[in-house]
């Protein structure tokens, strides 16, 4: 189940840390350091707007795993964020190899 934002932001576009995803007041981003320095993929999760400085990181590679808690997330929300990450894994993925312009890594 994947749930998109009102007027879906592509990922494709040229922004710099693209929200990919949001379910009620989460929102799951991609950091534009770690597109461009790491070589597996993370999504950051925060609550109402993106702040890299609280929210969550998590890595989907090799396996979905905290990297860092955050301070945003209450521990329901981070276990809520996690469930929703489960959900949509391959789209996660998808749009994560996307936007770092390799298309969809097998």
């Amino acid at each position: 189940m994947r749930v998109a934002l009102k007027g879906e932001v592509s990922v494709c576009d040229e922004i710099m840390s693209p929200r990919v995803l949001a379910d009620g007041a989460l929102i799951f981003w991609f950091h534009s350091h770690d597109a461009l320095h790491e070589n597996r993929a993370s999504v950051h999760v925060g609550k109402g707007s993106q702040d890299d400085f609280n929210d969550a990181k998590i890595w989907l590679e090799p396996d979905i795993a905290v990297a860092r808690r955050g301070r945003s997330l209450r521990r329901h929300e981070l276990k809520r964020a996690l469930q929703i990450i489960e959900e949509n894994y391959e789209y996660l993925l998808e749009q994560w190899y996307e936007y770092k312009g390799k298309g969809k890594q097998k």
